[in-house]
């Protein structure tokens, strides 16, 4: 067996031995122990595999750049389990449940990020959701969370009943359930058939559903509001990250890029999701919904970077410019995101524009780093996000497709507006009668962390963009 199964046997193995230990003894440290162990073996044994040659079979595919995909998921995930452990203290009722599903879904997204058949992809989509639905309906105590995680189970079946008709449509046309057969079968065809495009457009759109991209949306907000934050910022991370990667896969396969209904298709859902996205998130006063419908934005942004690939045009001259800005974004927005969720986890239930009033009064580190998350949000300069969108801009002229370009800049102003919104409430002034309030030395080292990753990378992104660029090359 090829050494790129260890980080997953390690993830598997700290299941099984969580899985014992809550049959043995209920104990929220011996939990939070043997998840940290879990990840922190799977991300380190998925540094050393970095330089490993390629390897594949028929199921899974272990290349460059799904390696580097795999270790920013496995640092995603390290960094929101150790906020975890405080977060669950102050929940009621059993908490070492939630570890294991927190390991379900991570080794379903890994499963996902390295799939090239369509068996493998659909076992670990499944799940990634199921284990999703559990960590959205945990809260006990607030019906809210048990009402969106129904909402979920419906939306997550509806959309993988999308993706199997779309796959059984590809699979009567090409007799096939491999990426790479398909790549061959469609070709090798002068044009592709009509049966084929149907089946595309139907794992399009179950693939939209899970990205909740427009006019599969309406859904996420309700979601992020009603899940608990930690499921929260798992739905929006690691979730998202394996299925944009799946859709790029996808869109990879042969003739797909070459198909004017299915580039129709992705502009179309590019530019309304960019609009309609950070149009709803100005309406919104909850952070929470803020971030759900910005979230439909930014993959909208990165939706363009996919009509850019095996287009003739090239200024650059730099076949593979494409692909390194879409990691660079990937990673910069996920980078951000997380650090948002993190920060939110800390402040206790502050999730409101009315509940955050203040907070540079009275938690002066916190509303510093969210400031900066939020900068980095809305592409401001010196910060990862700005870079990320330098990245998506350069690749968009030098590939000349300029028809996108009006509707970025449009959505980026929107969304300007309630970004700054957040920090113009968090200086706003406060009742004399609260408090300052201090922060524990762990919470002062991971926002400063953020700070120093989200300014850092923004300031001096020639390292991260070199190792990107050595990844897809």
């Amino acid at each position: 067996m090829s050494l790129h199964y260890l980080p997953a046997m390690i993830i598997s193995v700290a299941i099984l031995v969580l899985l014992l230990a809550i049959a043995l003894k209920r104990s929220h440290n011996l939990a939070f122990i043997i998840t940290g162990l879990g990840l922190i073996g799977a991300c380190f044994s998925q540094c050393l595999l970095l330089n490993e040659p390629n390897s594949s079979d028929e199921l899974f595919v272990f290349s460059p750049v799904s390696g580097l995909l795999s270790l920013l998921l496995l640092s995603i995930l390290i960094f929101l389990w150790l906020q975890m452990y405080a977060w669950l203290e102050k929940q009621t009722g059993h908490k070492e449940e939630f570890y294991l599903l927190f390991l379900l879904t991570s080794l379903g997204a890994l499963g996902m990020i390295v799939s090239e058949h369509f068996a493998s992809f659909f076992l670990t989509l499944e799940l990634m959701s199921l284990s999703f639905v559990g960590l959205i309906a945990y809260s006990q105590d607030k019906p809210v969370g048990q009402e969106a995680g129904i909402k979920y189970l419906v939306l997550s079946a509806v959309a993988s009943a999308f993706l199997l008709m779309g796959i059984a449509i590809i699979y009567l046309q090409t007799g096939s359930l491999t990426f790479e057969h398909i790549t061959t079968e469609v070709s090798s065809a002068d044009s592709m058939p009509l049966l084929t495009t149907t089946g595309i457009i139907f794992i399009l759109i179950g693939l939209f559903f899970k990205l909740s991209m427009v006019p599969c949306h309406l859904w996420v907000a309700d979601i992020f509001q009603g899940a608990p934050l930690a499921s929260t910022a798992l739905l929006s991370t690691v979730s998202k990250l394996a299925s944009f990667v799946v859709l790029w896969k996808m869109f990879n396969l042969g003739g797909w890029q070459h198909n004017q209904i299915i580039l129709e298709i992705i502009g179309l859902v590019a530019v309304t999701s960019m609009l309609i996205g950070n149009l709803l998130a100005l309406l919104q006063n909850n952070i929470l919904r803020i971030m759900a419908f910005s979230s439909i934005s930014h993959f909208g942004y990165l939706l363009i970077l996919l009509l850019l690939f095996n287009h003739n045009a090239d200024l650059l001259e730099n076949a593979k410019f494409p692909l390194e800005a879409l990691v660079f974004y990937l990673c910069a927005y996920l980078i951000t995101l997380t650090g948002t969720f993190s920060v939110l986890m800390q402040l206790e239930g502050k999730t409101t524009l009315e509940q955050l009033s203040g907070l540079f009064w009275i938690r002066p580190l916190h509303a510093a780093s969210l400031s900066i998350l939020m900068l980095s949000l809305a592409g401001i300069p010196l910060t990862v996000g700005f870079m990320g969108k330098f990245y998506l801009v350069t690749a968009t002229i030098s590939h000349q497709i300029l028809w996108p370009l009006p509707f970025l800049v449009i959505a980026s102003v929107v969304g300007l507006f309630f970004y700054l919104r957040i920090i113009m409430v968090m200086l706003s002034s406060i009742n004399q009668a609260e408090k300052r309030q201090t922060s524990t030395t762990g919470e002062q080292a991971s926002l400063w962390f953020i700070i120093a990753v989200v300014m850092g990378l923004g300031t001096f992104p020639a390292l991260f963009a070199e190792v990107i660029r050595h990844t897809v090359h």
